[in-house]
């Protein structure tokens, strides 16, 4: 787990010390992480939203305990059935920023391959949250197939709603 918070670290530091949103943060996450060749030590599995890796979310939430990280929430209101919507930011806090700077000595080949996987991911332009949901599961989902997949595969490994749009988005760009 200790190498876990060490990567979600290290990820804080790659994108200017904080994340906007939860499966923000999941999806970058898994990015560096499949081009760390770490995919499955972070344990990401199939989820809503894309890959979701429960450890990495438990390391945020050790990161914030140990004061790491500040958590901001925004609230817009409830959904249909009542649940509350909101978004948590997280920002590295003073102490969270000397632990970046211990983590960057510490892991200095993985930190260079994070900066070159980040810097690589901002090149295609300031995602949101939807749009690094899409292309997760549009690329877990090749993976699954062993890089390739027909259309109606996919669909059958997503959701409806965000299949038709990752088909869109394929479509769109190629």
């Amino acid at each position: 787990m200790k190498e876990i918070r060490d990567l979600v670290v290290l990820a804080y530091g790659a994108f200017g010390g904080a994340i906007s949103g939860k499966t923000n943060l999941q999806k970058k996450v898994y990015f560096l992480g499949v081009g760390l060749g770490k995919e499955s030590e972070l344990g990401y599995r199939a989820h809503y939203y894309g890959p979701y890796s429960p450890a990495v979310a438990e390391a945020n939430s050790e990161l914030k305990s140990m004061g790491y990280l500040s958590e901001c929430s925004t609230t817009w209101g409830s959904d249909h059935r009542g649940f509350e919507i909101a978004r948590y930011d997280y920002d590295l806090t003073d102490e969270g920023l000397r632990l970046l700077i211990r983590k960057k000595k510490e892991h200095s080949d993985m930190w260079r391959k994070i900066e070159r996987l980040s810097d690589m991911m901002k090149s295609a332009g300031d995602l949101n949250y939807w749009e690094l949901s899409i292309a997760a599961k549009a690329y877990f989902i090749l993976r699954k197939h062993g890089g390739q997949a027909s259309l109606e595969q996919i669909q059958k490994s997503a959701s409806p709603t965000s299949a038709l749009l990752a088909t869109e988005l394929v479509i769109s760009t190629g």
